[in-house]
């Protein structure tokens, strides 16, 4: 298995694995497998290939003949020395080897090479496996709380990785 950065040739499968995500996890993902598969192509590669434009990298693990999890990371606006964290996820049967731990790992190290002084996330309070995941990691919760952008009855609460200087 390996853990690279799409490029724009990689979108079909990019749109796969995303809509295979928000099929299995909707409340985990601000955003919503109906809003997403009307995407067009144009869209799936900037998406893929946003990595080179400097606007944000989406890291895959790559399976060979599809894609199996994903992660990907944008500088924040509002705060110019961080780093966001979304798109998270795994599929099942991958699930506790080791592949969201690199996955996050990959855009944690993205994060410090462009200077990023934290990694920050959003997670939907009671999915318990993801919030274990991202505290083995090192992020602590904030006390940031929000409703889910893509169901609003769910509320989703903020966490930080602090990276050394």
């Amino acid at each position: 298995m390996q853990i690279r950065a799409t490029t724009e040739n990689d979108w079909e499968r990019l749109r796969d694995v995303r809509l295979r995500a928000l099929a299995d996890s909707p409340s985990a993902f601000g955003s919503s497998f109906e809003r997403e598969r009307d995407r067009t192509e144009e869209e799936w590669r900037q998406w893929a290939g946003r990595g080179r434009t400097g606007q944000g990298v989406t890291f895959v693990a790559d399976g060979g003949d599809r894609f199996v999890g994903l992660a990907g990371g944008f500088p924040e606006a509002a705060d110019p020395e961080a780093v966001h964290l979304v798109s998270m996820w795994v599929e099942q049967g991958e699930r506790r080897g080791g592949l969201g731990r690199e996955l996050i790992d990959a855009v944690t190290a993205w994060a410090r090479d462009r200077g990023a002084r934290a990694v920050n996330l959003w997670v939907t309070n009671g999915n318990e496996p993801a919030i274990a995941l991202y505290r083995s990691c090192g992020f602590e919760p904030t006390g940031d709380v929000q409703p889910l952008p893509s169901n609003p009855s769910l509320e989703e609460e903020r966490y930080r990785l602090a990276l050394d200087a």
